[in-house]
């Protein structure tokens, strides 16, 4: 029996950095809000969405803040309710990054 790979896509490493400034915001939200920003646009570079999101992983330094982002997680994710993890680091490599986001995506299954 052939081995086939996983369709699955990872994205990982997705920060909040602001790309004209190389800073990251001072709060959780923008953040987040970029981070999943930039995901939407690489999951695009693979002709997928938000819905063939399968898993979210959010690694934060804190978790005060977080709860501002439920109405954002909701119109992303809302449909499809992926599984979702959420680890807590110290720190991070970089000052002032406070979340970093992962996401595992499958591509619609062909009919």
């Amino acid at each position: 029996m052939p081995f086939h790979p996983s369709p699955e896509v990872h994205i990982r490493c997705l920060t909040g950095v602001d790309a004209t400034t190389g800073q990251f915001p001072t709060e959780l939200f923008p953040q987040i809000r970029q981070a999943l920003a930039t995901g939407m646009t690489r999951l695009g570079q693979h002709g997928m969405t938000a819905e063939n999101v399968t898993r979210v992983t959010f690694t934060l330094r804190e978790t005060d803040g977080f709860s501002a982002c439920f109405p954002l997680l909701n119109d992303l994710f809302g449909r499809t309710c992926p599984a979702t993890t959420l680890r807590l680091v110290r720190q991070f490599e970089h000052m002032g990054q406070l979340a970093e986001i992962e996401l595992v995506a499958m591509p619609p299954a062909d009919d």
